[in-house]
């Protein structure tokens, strides 16, 4: 491995969901296209391994990558069950290698621009990563990569976690233009557990079984509930699997360091862009690379703006992370409450972290107020002792 490092103006560690769009907000201004930039990860990304999905109001950059959206979503908990019309939002599924493809040909029409793989070993403060091939040194370095979950005092750890299969049936099953965004009628098992079932046409379809809880599951139990859903509830027998997924995501109050220094500055799940009470990413790392960018173009610091004082969204994170752990409620009762009273269009504005406190108030009233006041003050009063 040669000593002295390939030098660069901004290094992105990791060419996953962060790092590509990190390095697309960069190349959408016109006086960041010069910069010589390092993308670095250790898999050339060349696999569909994962699906995205989020909702959004107007048409995301990487819209052509979609593999379906929707304008409507099925809900169903033991008490309640309807089609619920989303509008203004697009309910959206992004197919990560139609993602990758997408910005490495965006990649490939800058020069300055360079792929590595490499996989990381060390991290340092002053900018330099030291890799297993080569050593890399950069003005800035924006790592996805190498990070971890501090455990404190006060704090909530819950993960989310799921499998997926997309199944394609012989027969027209599906509805393609009405998904099930969560189907709380499978068995709770003393858990926050549901269903997701996205079409993409009448034959094919992603039907992810999905659970809030402190520990994952084994795997045949994720496969046995998907087979039994399919079953009771689809009512589909006879199919084939096409692709499986499966992941684990964080839902913690912990912070997540933004920085580990002036010139090393944390993105996506690192950077704390995973929402702590759904584990819904992709939106919130549209938000943070769009505004490092933003400031590098405009020659500032790549996080100037991004201290909130106060951030009523992390509160209400805590809080409900807080009700699921203590389990005083049924955590499907919570989203019953919630999609059983309210417009959906006001639950997917609140969860995106978009509402005003007006709106806030109307979540508020729809929720068990004595379960969730008890945990407001007991947040409260923790948050206190702990500061």
């Amino acid at each position: 491995m040669p000593d002295k490092p390939f030098t660069y103006d901004y290094i992105i560690a990791g060419a996953g969901a962060a790092g590509l769009s990190l390095m697309c907000y960069l190349l959408s201004h016109e006086n960041l296209q010069t910069k010589r930039i390092l993308l670095l990860d250790r898999d050339l990304k060349q696999t569909n391994d994962r699906t995205w999905c989020f909702w959004e109001t107007s048409e995301s950059p990487f819209e052509s990558c979609l593999k379906s959206k929707w304008a409507k979503l099925h809900f169903h908990s033991q008490e309640f069950s309807a089609l619920l019309d989303i509008s203004p939002y697009r309910y959206k599924m992004l197919d990560s290698l139609s993602f990758y493809q997408h910005c490495f040909n965006l990649m490939a029409r800058f020069p300055n621009v360079e792929f590595r793989q490499d996989e990381m070993v060390a991290l340092e403060p002053n900018g330099i990563i030291r890799g297993k091939k080569a050593v890399y040194q950069a003005e800035y370095v924006f790592n996805s990569v190498l990070f971890q979950i501090p455990k404190l005092p006060q704090k909530h750890y819950l993960v989310q976690h799921f499998k997926g299969i997309f199944i394609r049936t012989p027969s027209p099953v599906f509805k393609p233009e009405e998904p099930t965004l969560m189907d709380f009628r499978v068995a709770q098992h003393g858990d926050c557990r549901f269903m997701y079932v996205l079409p993409v046409n009448a034959h094919e379809a992603l039907v992810e079984y999905t659970g809030f809880s402190e520990a994952v599951l084994p795997q045949e139990e994720y496969d046995s509930e998907i087979q039994a859903y399919l079953r009771d509830f689809l009512h589909i027998t006879d199919y084939d699997i096409t692709h499986e997924e499966f992941g684990i995501i964080p839902m913690t109050d912990a912070p997540f360091s933004k920085q580990m220094s002036e010139q090393v500055i944390n993105i996506g799940t690192a950077g704390g862009a995973t929402k702590a009470s759904t584990g819904y990413t992709f939106s919130f790392i549209q938000r943070q690379c769009a505004a490092i960018a933003q400031n590098l173009a405009r020659g500032e610091k790549p996080l100037t703006g991004s201290e909130k004082t106060i951030n009523k969204f992390a509160f209400y994170d805590s809080v409900f992370l807080r009700v699921l752990q203590e389990k005083k409620q049924e955590p499907w009762r919570v989203f019953h409450d919630m999609f059983s009273k309210l417009p959906a269009s006001l639950i997917l504005k609140f969860l995106n972290e978009e509402t005003s406190l007006l709106e806030d108030l109307r979540i508020m009233n729809a929720v068990d107020r004595t379960i969730f006041l008890s945990a407001v003050i007991k947040q409260g009063l923790g948050s206190s002792t702990a500061s």
